[in-house]
């Protein structure tokens, strides 16, 4: 079975399992968005703190991790982790499927990494980000991420203000709930009012897996990032 036909079998499965717990029927259409909007946060997370940082400033030899491969997944594993910690706390808030954080998260946890969910260590990092607020958690998640990516230190601090709203941006939009995306998204204008600038798509909502090229919204470039300095 190759990649893509593992991926449509999880969702599926994730699909069922969210239908038969929630008593719902569009189970499909919210783990399409979820998968292919946590997706393209942790690519483009990636490519900021990586890519990004060493076009833009250069490479440092400090900051050079032994084996880029493994450091490429582990801080890939690592945001996935964030992530479903942060959209958990969000349905706990929200109650998209019941106010029950324990089954959420390892429904979230099966749809996004599979197998590994199963992993004492994955439960565990979880476990810990769970038990954090919104603040403490974004610096445990900087933290670890520096262990893995060390030029990830050198990214602008106000992406990691942008990221856990746009992982709760993408949890609402999932569940259909457009007013409270709109205002996580006006949050993060608050937060970096040059969201606004760009001509392309002015700081509005996309749909889920979609991004913005010249911006990088939902997850911005660096010249969006730094437009304040």
């Amino acid at each position: 079975m190759g990649s893509e036909e593992q991926r449509q079998v999880r969702l599926d499965q994730a699909a069922d399992e969210l239908n038969r717990h929630g008593n719902r029927q569009d189970g499909q259409r919210v783990v399409t968005r979820l998968a292919d909007g946590f997706t393209l946060l942790r690519t483009s997370l990636y490519e900021r703190v990586h890519q990004d940082v060493e076009q833009v400033l250069g490479r440092d030899s400090m900051f050079l991790p032994i084996s880029e491969v493994k450091a490429e997944k582990v801080s890939k594993t690592e945001i996935e982790l964030y992530q479903i910690a942060v959209a958990s706390q969000m349905n706990r808030r929200r109650r998209y499927v019941g106010a029950d954080t324990e089954w959420f998260w390892q429904w979230l946890a099966r749809l996004r990494l599979g197998r590994a969910a199963t992993d004492p260590l994955v439960i565990r990092r979880i476990g810990e980000y769970l038990a954090l607020d919104e603040d403490h958690g974004r610096l445990a998640f900087t933290d670890v991420l520096a262990k893995a990516l060390p030029e990830s230190r050198r990214a602008p601090l106000v992406l990691f203000r942008l990221v856990p709203l746009a992982i709760q941006i993408v949890t609402a939009q999932a569940f259909g709930d457009r007013p409270t995306a709109e205002a996580l998204r006006r949050q993060q204008v608050d937060i970096l009012p040059a969201i606004t600038d760009c001509r392309t798509c002015r700081g509005q909502l996309l749909e889920s897996g979609t991004h913005c090229p010249p911006c990088g919204n939902p997850v911005w470039r660096f010249q969006w990032l730094t437009a304040a300095d």
